[in-house]
């Protein structure tokens, strides 16, 4: 599978929730590659400020100083939190505070039967930031592979994380690992 192609899947399921693109970015120190962003308002809460959020979707390239690790995907995390954070800051058309983030990662690393179980170490709420993870997706293009971790958001206003696992599980193979005894 191509870039192009897993876009138009990615398109297909966030513009139906009202999600719209926005170009990525790249940063040298340290470095990130963020190839696009999805982002869509959310109302929280009724007071104005306080309940106002942002459901963002960033798709960037794993940066070859992250190892495939739980504290490899932290420190990762907390690269992408920070960008986003840049990106959309929450005085900018009155974004609010919360930022709820789905992270896909694109790998050119093999997709193994225990990167699942990495992935959900490593997603852990950041402290000091705006940034919340709801879904940590990796995916390799080439061997056409995905491993996540996923987590809930309050009520069903941020449904992004599940509909992308859901539907690209139907293009990309899951290497679940045998039950032993």
């Amino acid at each position: 599978m191509v870039e192009d192609e897993l876009f138009a899947i990615v398109d297909a399921v966030l513009r139906p929730i009202g999600s719209l693109p926005d170009p990525g970015e790249e940063f040298r120190d340290p470095p990130l590659d963020v190839v696009r962003y999805y982002q869509r308002p959310v109302r929280l809460h009724w007071v104005p400020f306080f309940g106002r959020a942002l459901s963002v979707v960033a798709v960037a390239r794993q940066p070859v100083d992250i190892a495939l690790s739980t504290d490899g995907y932290r420190q990762f995390l907390r690269r992408l939190a920070m960008a986003a954070n840049g990106r959309y800051p929450p005085w900018h058309r009155r974004r609010g505070l919360v930022i709820a983030m789905t992270t896909m990662v694109l790998t050119p690393e093999p997709i193994g039967p225990d990167d699942d179980a990495i992935l959900q170490t490593a997603f852990v709420r950041l402290a000091r930031m705006r940034a919340v993870p709801l879904g940590l997706i990796r995916l390799n293009l080439g061997q056409e592979a995905m491993s996540f971790a996923l987590a809930s958001g309050p009520g069903d206003l941020f449904p992004e994380p599940i509909a992308l696992a859901d539907a690209l599980t139907q293009h990309f193979r899951r290497f679940v690992p045998i039950l032993g005894n």
